[in-house]
């Protein structure tokens, strides 16, 4: 069984991290163990959206995402199984894998949705980390496509 999880939260389908928790509940099995978050902020990075917004807009919206990633994990994840909860910034996998290898979970799970066209040529998060990871990598297939 596993005892030390890594669930990357994706705020676009939050509806996944929840099943994700109970997938690691049942790997943890009777034991119990402790299931790890992280949020990746992609906005500095492609410059999305705070070039255009005050500093002051920016800070908020800051502040919005910690609260919200917080309280999807709070929600989620039994209070005995909590452990960390990062938001960091940066490109998505880079960021999990960087994860990876400071918390060197036992098992990482990511959500990935059905493909479309578009993974055809860009690929997606959840392939990259599977491909990059250097343990355990369990994909929860989304029904819908991202």
């Amino acid at each position: 069984m596993y005892s030390n999880i890594l669930i990357p939260v994706d705020l676009e389908h939050v509806e996944m991290f929840p099943r994700a928790v109970a997938v690691a509940r049942q790997l943890f099995g009777t034991d119990g163990g402790t299931i790890h978050s992280l949020y990746v902020d992609t906005n500095h990075v492609h410059n999305t959206m705070f070039g255009q917004y005050s500093s002051e807009i920016a800070e908020k919206v800051r502040r919005d995402v910690k609260h919200r990633v917080a309280e999807v994990f709070e929600q989620s994840v039994p209070q005995e199984m909590r452990g960390s909860c990062h938001i960091r910034k940066g490109v998505i996998y880079d960021e999990i894998l960087e994860e990876e290898q400071r918390l060197q979970p036992d098992v990482i799970l990511i959500a990935a949705g059905k493909p479309g066209i578009s993974s055809y040529l860009l690929g997606s998060n959840a392939e990259k980390v599977l491909r990059h990871a250097q343990g355990n990598v369990f994909v929860i297939r989304d029904n819908k496509t991202w």
